[in-house]
């Protein structure tokens, strides 16, 4: 039994070390890799920063890609940024619909934290 317990925490080990995004490497924009890389120095450096509360979330609309980042904890505007990285308006045409409007919500990258404060009592 020990020896399961041991395996496991290896294999847990092994896959701890290695960046993990939650899609597929290579559907990961340069240009975030870069800002979650930022991040996660950031959250190195100190755990209790907000970077370690944030995630990164990918939708569509209207066919295209966009990318989201997240942190409960902050007051920052969710703007979305373009597959290119470029942040978008969504007050102008065509993205006023895009809140109301974009789908297919997937994960590219959390924090260890990211919503962990909300189940502490």
């Amino acid at each position: 039994m020990n020896k399961i317990f041991f395996l496991f925490g290896i294999i847990l080990l092994c896959m701890s070390c290695k960046k993990d995004y939650l899609i597929s490497d290579s559907e990961v924009p340069k240009w975030l890799k870069e800002k979650i890389s930022q991040d996660e120095s950031t959250i190195k450096s100190d755990p209790k920063l907000m970077p370690n509360y944030g995630a990164w979330i990918r939708y569509e609309y209207q066919g295209d890609k966009y990318y989201e980042y997240d942190n409960p904890l902050s007051s920052l505007s969710r703007n979305p940024y373009s597959e290119a990285g470029v942040r978008i308006n969504t007050t102008v045409s065509p993205y006023k619909a895009y809140w109301n409007d974009k789908c297919c919500k997937i994960f590219i990258w959390k924090a260890q934290n990211y919503h962990q404060y909300l189940m502490k009592k």
